[in-house]
């Protein structure tokens, strides 16, 4: 459990005097989060080769203009109503995946199923869930 906002992961930018590709400081601090909590409960990377599955699930900050709906707040207190705003899935996805990179497993690559989803949550955090595949 990563027990913080969701921020997705942005694009590239380009230093305009060397040319060379950074991340900004917002989601390289996130990464490094992500991997401070993933060391707690790893002690080393699963190795190469090994085909995961992942489950995750992204609590997402609620808009002031839903929560103040009488109707909408059963849905929001039991965390069930879906996200179909910005971010996109995918960006939050990857900011993740990258986080884990050498930590809870070798590589990315690894990743062979997957099961998203985005909700809203007075609590935003992300949970995730890795296994591997019994071949």
């Amino acid at each position: 459990i990563i027990n913080e906002p969701p921020i997705p992961q942005s694009r590239p930018r380009f230093n305009s005097q060397n040319k060379r590709a950074y991340e900004k400081s917002n989601i390289k601090s996130y990464k490094q989060r992500i991997g401070y909590a993933a060391r707690k409960e790893f002690k080393k990377p699963i190795e190469r080769d090994i085909p995961l599955e992942i489950e995750m699930k992204f609590y997402m900050p609620i808009p002031k203009y839903l929560s103040k709906v009488k109707k909408n707040r059963l849905t929001l207190e039991k965390e069930i109503k879906y996200v179909t705003k910005k971010p996109d899935l995918d960006n939050l996805l990857k900011a993740i995946l990258d986080g884990l990179n050498g930590i809870a497993y070798f590589d990315d690559g690894q990743v062979a199923k997957l099961s998203v989803e985005k909700v809203y949550s007075f609590n935003p955090r992300t949970e995730i869930e890795i296994k591997v595949i019994e071949e």
